[in-house]
């Protein structure tokens, strides 16, 4: 149900504009509050009049100009034109007046570095499209990204990455209660592996900050699938991570999981390491030649006592 806004609706003025909107009722659920707007987002006229009032608010600590401009974009907002159209126009506006607010160029970050506004982006995009043409404007190998990909890594998690390239999917395993049907199941701890070990880390015990920012950059991936030898698990039950979470419950079960590079990683990998002469510390061959039979997981009883 839509509420009507309050008939007597004052203009904001200056004095309300510069009011902060911390403590009590203030803020986005304080307007809601005073103005009885409702949070249906099919309310548009109100949710715009709301939008309107805390654009002034969180302007008011900016010169008498920058207020002008945030009324300026309340008033559009108000009369119902589309978000997508005042955006380009007016986001430049708001930010060159806190930048003169402040008595900076509006143009340069404090860090020196130019900001790239919507127009920038679609002249570089648009550049590359028109640059796509020739391909010896783009290489086939290296991508672009390599160099600020390495800047972003950690010795360790370069010899993570190494290590996966040489010795391909590693066995990985999540700790759970153990339930009937897995209904109420609760994960005790999740990732473990012994990747970090194996590829020689200073700091294993880190492996899974480095695991995730190496998933962040897009060069591992962490499946639910795992590995095809179900056997290379029985080491991961006696991991110290393992170990404590069993101690954590009565019943626990070991939930199969692997890690493995993503195909841009296999690229960055063969691009910015020497890979050759390289056997991942003898886990290069990790099969048995032998013949595997029952692919069971292995459930663990805790000692209580």
């Amino acid at each position: 149900m839509t509420h009507a806004a309050p008939e007597n609706d004052k203009e904001i003025t200056e004095t309300e504009a510069g009011a902060t909107s911390s403590g009590g009722g203030a803020g986005l659920l304080g307007d809601l509050a005073k103005t009885g707007v409702s949070t249906n987002p099919s309310d548009a006229s109100g949710l715009a009049k709301l939008a309107g009032k805390s654009l002034l608010r969180a302007m008011g600590a900016l010169t008498k100009g920058s207020i002008d401009t945030a009324n300026e974009i309340a008033h559009e907002i108000s009369a119902g034109e589309p978000i997508t159209e005042i955006v380009d126009h007016r986001v430049e506006q708001v930010r060159s007046a806190a930048w003169n607010a402040l008595g900076m160029d509006d143009r340069v970050s404090s860090s020196g570095k130019r900001g790239a506004t919507f127009k920038d982006l679609k002249l570089q995009g648009d550049a590359l499209i028109d640059l796509s043409w020739n391909v010896a404007n783009q290489p086939r190998e290296e991508h672009p990204a390599f160099k600020q990909i390495l800047d972003a890594l950690v010795p360790d998690e370069a010899r993570i990455l190494r290590f996966l390239a040489v010795a391909g999917a590693q066995p990985a395993i999540d700790v759970r209660t153990k339930t009937p049907f897995n209904v109420g199941s609760e994960r005790l701890a999740g990732g473990i592996s012994y990747i970090a070990d194996m590829a020689g880390c200073a700091w294993p015990d880190r492996d899974q900050h480095y695991l995730a920012n190496l998933n962040r950059l897009g060069l591992v991936r962490f499946s639910e699938e795992p590995v095809e030898d179900y056997r290379r698990y029985s080491l991961l039950s006696a991991h110290p991570s393992a170990d404590e979470a069993h101690d954590k419950a009565k019943k626990t079960i070991d939930i199969y999981r692997s890690i493995y590079l993503s195909l841009f990683g296999k690229q960055f990998c063969e691009a910015c390491f020497t890979l050759e002469g390289y056997d991942a510390g003898g886990w290069v061959d990790s099969a048995y030649e032998d013949n595997i039979v029952g692919k069971g997981r292995r459930t663990y009883q805790g000692k209580h006592h």
